[in-house]
């Protein structure tokens, strides 16, 4: 294994596909997901989401500078951010364009290595929330 993983470069076929069409086995994956609705470009909620995973990520990740390194951790690059997105009805898009963009769907996302448990999750969410209590990370 090499000393710092990137997930980017070691699932090139989920990260930088090629660009003719093809079938890709995506394997099972670890997130830390938060769902959310609104504009992203002026939602609160989104903007929080945002400090909420990328806070949760990066301490998982710096834990190994905290003496509570967790069981089979290794050193890793963290995985961009992934998102999915919706709106209910086709009568919020025009073309290709959403309509109304208060109307969005999101769910944000960062993969998470493989000894990410519920109980390593669990301990670095209570981390934060202490750091950053104005922030809800039960929403994740």
């Amino acid at each position: 294994m090499p000393d710092t993983v990137d997930f980017k470069k070691l699932a090139k076929e989920l990260y930088l596909p090629k660009t003719s069409p093809a079938l890709i086995d995506v394997p099972a994956m670890t997130f830390i997901m938060i769902d959310g609705q609104g504009d992203p470009n002026t939602a609160a909620s989104f903007k929080d989401a945002m400090e909420i995973l990328y806070g949760l990520s990066y301490s998982i990740k710096m834990s190994k500078m905290t003496g509570r390194t967790p069981k089979g951790y290794f050193d890793y690059v963290v995985p961009p951010l992934e998102g999915l997105w919706s709106v209910d009805g086709v009568a919020n898009f025009r073309g290709y364009k959403v309509a109304d963009k208060n109307t969005l769907r999101w769910t944000s996302m960062i993969r998470q290595p493989d000894f990410v448990t519920p109980a390593v999750f669990a301990e670095v969410q209570q981390s934060l929330a202490q750091k950053k209590p104005h922030l809800d990370t039960r929403a994740v």
